[in-house]
């Protein structure tokens, strides 16, 4: 999932990059993000209005190694 996260903490442009094949865990995915929104806002030193996040969820198995 992507999306951008402003300064005032309000997130925008949520994006599922590369959906599960269960539309469940698609949906609850996005509903976890939309629920906190807004979130904390940006440290007011950030030098962008916005912050481009991605990130992963995974339903049932471990991340892979790094």
């Amino acid at each position: 999932m992507t999306f951008n996260v402003h300064k005032d903490g309000s997130i925008s442009d949520l994006q599922v990059i590369q959906p599960s094949t269960i539309d469940a865990f698609n949906t609850s995915a996005s509903n976890a993000l939309l629920a906190s929104n807004p979130t904390q806002p940006l440290p007011p030193e950030y030098p962008a209005d916005q912050a481009f996040f991605t990130i992963t969820f995974y339903y049932n198995e471990n991340p892979p190694s790094q």
